[in-house]
């Protein structure tokens, strides 16, 4: 990990109340070709303005789909397993083992009824098919990587330390204004500059609120993990975008440890024989396949492929 990014007080805060803000996650260089990458995505907030939030060219309408991972854009994709982002992953949950599955970008505008605020929630309920446990090898990370400044006034969202809430039974997951006053009264939000990482974890309650300055907007990426071995807990599935020119754009451009993130096995693994090496390569022409061919071993008696 890129020194000084999980310090040892924000290791603190994500322990004690299951979310905190790391600042300057995402290199300069970077972010600004982020940013500009975004624009093919959303418009500005005047060019917004303009049109009244109807389609425009290649934009997005209010109710069009956000965009996945992998994206058209080489430099959004970048980020959602750049080096910084997955060290700061395997800080949080403590381990190595981790799989991604959830990428995706999204912009919000000041705009009149813009429905934005919510119900203090947990986001476990359709990020996982079971309730979360903290114990290692079991956590899962959330992340909002900002692509824009994010301050109080313009849609930070809100959160709620898991200390104030743990005595919740777990399946309220969300909160009503009436029995909960308390915890909506609570000022912690998520303010930071763009390129910072607000990290936090599916049981912590959050959430957005209203913005009215009408020459900003937020854009950032939804970045998640989980354990390799936790299958109950998702939101995208690679596969399924198999057929997609992004997937397979991404996929030649990846490294080993970004590909095993989504799921293609590391080099080493029984999985890899000449003839699924061969296969690999033919389906993704571009992808360098000397760490799996370096690995390549005779497998063992009683592996798949001994004879």
């Amino acid at each position: 990990m890129a020194p000084g990014l999980l310090t040892p007080d924000l290791k603190e805060q994500w322990d004690t109340d299951g979310w905190c803000v790391v600042p300057g996650v995402i290199p300069p260089g970077q972010l600004v070709a982020a940013q500009d990458a975004v624009h093919r995505y959303f418009p500005t907030p005047a060019e917004m303005a303009g049109r009244g939030g109807t389609e425009a060219g290649q934009w997005l309408t209010w109710d069009a789909p956000w965009p996945e991972f992998p994206f058209h854009s080489s430099r959004l994709n970048a980020l959602v397993l750049h080096p910084h982002v997955v060290d700061l992953a395997e800080g949080l949950s403590g381990t190595t083992d981790l799989a991604l599955y959830m990428g995706i970008v999204t912009a919000k505008y000041a705009r009149q009824g813009s429905g934005y605020n919510q119900l203090l929630h947990a986001d476990y309920p359709n990020h996982m098919l079971v309730v979360p446990r903290h114990d290692p090898g079991y956590k899962q990370v959330e992340f909002f990587v900002y692509l824009t400044d994010v301050t109080t006034e313009d849609g930070a969202t809100r959160f709620v330390s898991w200390q104030k809430t743990k005595h919740i039974p777990v399946e309220q997951h969300t909160l009503n204004y009436v029995d909960h006053a308390d915890l909506y009264d609570d000022p912690s939000d998520a303010a930071a500059p763009a390129g910072s990482v607000v990290a936090y974890r599916p049981d912590v309650y959050h959430r957005s609120v209203d913005f009215t300055d009408e020459t900003r907007y937020r854009v950032m990426l939804h970045v998640s993990f989980r354990h390799r071995d936790a299958g109950w807990g998702g939101y995208q599935a690679w596969p399924f975008r198999g057929f997609s020119q992004e997937l397979s754009k991404f996929v030649q451009q990846a490294t080993p440890r970004q590909l095993a993130l989504m799921g293609v096995p590391e080099p080493g693994h029984p999985y890899w024989n000449e003839a699924t090496i061969t296969g690999v390569q033919a389906r993704y022409p571009g992808l360098d396949m000397t760490p799996w061919r370096a690995a390549l071993r005779t497998p063992q008696s009683g592996e798949p492929g001994a004879t």
